[in-house]
């Protein structure tokens, strides 16, 4: 059975709400979001890098959010959810996989340890400011390409809007989403209305 090591709100969401998407029986191991846990012989043997996600498939392991979200659409994913090479709309799916992860989390990781990771003291209020405005610099982009449409790639769900979905999630919980583009917090309404999404979100 596939095994995640899951932590609330952390990257790991991803996998749980892709698995909840994709009907996959899983198993989590709850792991602390904190130094303790994460650097721990146990946990590095899991993953040498100290981060979740982290998952175990048979004698399979992986640890980047974006790659196991892919594998498993890959793995057990049908259409439309899935986008396979030859579809039309694959290069524009491919590319958000990526955007989720590479151009939209990166300011709120950024965010978050400037305003409650960081001691207050090597905290910096000006990263802070500019990580947000660059989120929101981005959720305009977001807004565009939406243009009204339901998702990503018009009115079908695909794993492309769980990789962006992550990054509004955590957007929405620093009170971010609340200044996008009404298309944006609309597409947030619907994704996180999803019930695969709200079992994720309580793991």
């Amino acid at each position: 059975m596939l095994k995640i090591h899951h932590a609330k709100h952390s990257r790991s969401l991803r996998v749980v709400w892709t698995a909840e998407e994709l009907g996959v029986h899983y198993e989590i191991k709850h792991t602390p979001f904190d130094p303790a846990a994460l650097q721990s012989d146990e946990f590095l043997a899991v993953n040498p890098f100290g981060a979740l996600p982290a998952i175990e498939d048979g004698g399979t392991r992986m640890t980047e959010s974006g790659a196991i979200c892919q594998y498993l659409t890959e793995k057990y994913g049908k259409h439309p959810f899935k986008r396979t090479l030859g579809d039309p709309d694959y290069p524009q799916y491919l590319q958000w996989i990526h955007a989720g992860e590479a151009t939209l989390t990166p300011p709120l990781a950024a965010l978050a340890q400037h305003t409650m990771i960081r001691p207050p003291e090597r905290r910096i209020s000006l990263v802070a400011a500019e990580a947000a405005e660059t989120f929101l610099s981005r959720m305009r982009v977001l807004a565009h390409v939406l243009g009204g449409r339901h998702y990503l790639l018009g009115d079908d769900f695909t794993a492309a809007d769980v990789m962006v979905g992550y990054a509004l999630h955590l957007g929405a919980l620093m009170g971010l989403v609340a200044g996008a583009p009404a298309d944006v917090q609309a597409y947030w309404k619907r994704l996180s209305d999803r019930p695969a999404y709200q079992r994720a979100a309580v793991v």
